[in-house]
């Protein structure tokens, strides 16, 4: 019983506090731009998004989200243009205090506003 308790403790020191949050934020776009990575690749379409205002006061990382590069694809409502806004819900995960990134965003669900 004790061996369990120490190895049970010990995991959960090695992932730290790990938490969740989600939301829906708003977005801007900010560009809307042909990527190629490489002249043997074909071009695909890019939309930068950029936060209007700022993460919700709930959220885990209020500070460094600034924004996020999604495809076309990936937003309903029609096509977008620059200057356009799109809602999108907002996943952040915390992985533990070890991690040198800990918070990640991710972004589904965007829809044009």
């Amino acid at each position: 019983m004790r061996k369990t308790a120490v190895v049970l403790l010990s995991c959960l020191a090695l992932t730290g506090c790990a938490s969740d949050w989600q939301g829906e934020v708003r977005l801007k776009v900010d560009q809307v731009e042909d990527y190629r990575p490489n002249p043997n690749f074909p071009v695909e379409k890019r939309v930068w998004l950029d936060l209007v205002g700022d993460m919700p006061k709930d959220a885990l990382d209020r500070k460094e989200f600034t924004g996020k590069i999604v495809s076309p694809a990936d937003i309903s409502g029609g096509e977008v243009k620059a200057g356009d806004e799109v809602v999108c819900t907002a996943k952040q995960h915390t992985i533990g205090a070890l991690q040198t990134n800990t918070i990640q965003t991710d972004l589904s669900g965007c829809r044009k506003a």
